[in-house]
């Protein structure tokens, strides 16, 4: 590989951060590799004269720096500039002008690169320096895409010897990412499933199942974020098949928990029209961090701490009542073919006989609310077992094969349905 014809982006406010960024610099054109350095500062003067001026970036949205200026609001500013950032990076991107990307920043400077880091594809090497990251969480700047964030330790204000051993390692993470060959891999049909801590029985056993079928199964962890990259996957790729098995982030959405995934989850599959089956997995819990993240209102419940970056709250009757009615309501939607699986001996492994979160009354009327909302189209299945039982999810996969074979028969009666006349009539008609 011929280094000098690859190109590092070096994204940074050049105003209060120009002294890191041209040290990275140096390194990046020591190893061989072109430096691309954009500015994105909004107060001072640059430092020294980048490759990308602010400006530049700006007019990327038809603005001007003056308009900036003028607003006299800092925060506003940080926002526009942000969105610039977004919709230059993306174009740098596509048009594939860089190869690698480090961000540096405090918390202005990170909030200011993120959106422009989301943008990278899964796998594009990029790397965040930031002094926030610790204390703002990976989920601010990461969003759903796979951003390395490398704390400074620190402050960025200036060079000294952790500075400059940080910086000299982000430089040395993204050339070490462009140099890595790419990973090959088949082309075969891609199933997606949600999966979290408390149904990976289930989702492990169904997994090895349907790779044995020569299915590339992509099982995303669903406390937040792992919800919001699976409905993004599912909108930009060739999806075949969505299994869902943790919806907890629905739960978290409607009742304030820490891992919601947004008010759009367990919709993407259902607007495409792919064929799916939900298993109301984790429905049942509400997610924090440590204990004192627990609002007060709900520390009178059964609280379970798993460790010291999980608690997890028991949802009552009344809450999975309203559960059940929204993910009926999302169901309902669907375009494709979908089915409900009920396992009766509980959503988790914290939700089983014996076990800390058990309450079989409460899943009731759950599965009572759900089926009474579901629409007559939408085929429900209840099993007499457990959720992580090896049985239920070899009853998954029955329906999956059950499934498939419908869902291809429909595909085929489609095709065949536009008849060689009919397009032949529609051509000369134009």
């Amino acid at each position: 590989m011929n280094a000098v014809s690859k190109s590092i982006a070096l994204l940074g406010t050049l105003d209060t951060k120009g002294q890191e960024i041209f040290f990275m610099k140096n390194l990046v054109e020591a190893k061989g590799y072109k430096a691309v350095v954009i500015d994105t500062g909004i107060m001072g003067n640059p430092s020294f004269k980048p490759d990308v001026e602010r400006t530049d970036v700006l007019r990327e949205i038809g603005l001007e720096m003056s308009q900036l200026i003028s607003l006299r609001d800092l925060g506003k500013a940080c926002e526009i500039m942000s969105n610039a950032v977004s919709v230059f990076i993306k174009r740098y991107y596509e048009e594939r002008i860089i190869d690698g990307l480090i961000a540096v920043g405090g918390g202005t400077g990170s909030a200011i690169c993120a959106k422009g880091l989301q943008q990278l594809p899964i796998g594009f090497p990029k790397v965040l320096a930031s002094t926030k990251a610790i204390q703002a969480g990976i989920q601010t700047y990461a969003g759903t895409k796979d951003v390395v964030i490398l704390p400074t330790v620190c402050d960025i204000a200036g060079l000294n010897w952790i500075t400059k051993r940080i910086l000299s390692n982000a430089v040395g993470m993204v050339i070490g990412m462009i140099e890595m060959p790419p990973v090959k891999h088949d082309e075969k049909p891609l199933i997606v499933m949600s999966m979290n801590g408390g149904t990976t029985e289930c989702g492990l056993a169904l997994k090895d199942m349907l790779t044995k079928d020569g299915y590339e199964i992509i099982i995303f962890h669903s406390l937040g974020p792992g919800g919001r990259a699976m409905e993004e996957f599912i909108i930009e790729n060739n999806v075949v098949f969505s299994i869902e098995t943790g919806l907890l982030e629905i739960t978290n959405e409607l009742f304030g928990g820490m891992a919601s995934a947004g008010k759009e989850r367990l919709e993407a599959a259902g607007r495409k029209g792919i064929p799916q089956i939900v298993v109301p997995g984790t429905v049942e819990v509400l997610n924090f961090l440590g204990l004192e993240t627990v609002p007060e209102k709900y520390r009178h419940r059964r609280v379970y701490t798993r460790n010291i970056s999980s608690t997890v709250v028991r949802m009552e009757e009344e809450e999975l009542g309203i559960i059940a009615k929204v993910i009926a309501e999302k169901v309902n939607k669907s375009k494709g073919i979908t089915e409900v699986l009920i396992p009766l001996r509980g959503f988790s492994n914290l939700d089983v006989e014996g076990g800390v979160l058990y309450d079989s009354e409460a899943d009731r009327v759950f599965v009572e609310l759900l089926k009474a909302n579901l629409a007559p189209e939408i085929q429900v299945f209840e099993r007499d077992f457990h959720i992580n039982d090896k049985k239920f999810s070899e009853f998954i996969y029955e329906r999956f094969l059950d499934m498939s074979k419908r869902s291809a028969h429909r595909a085929m009666k489609s095709a065949e349905e536009i008849r060689p006349d009919d397009c032949q009539s529609n051509s000369h008609g134009a």
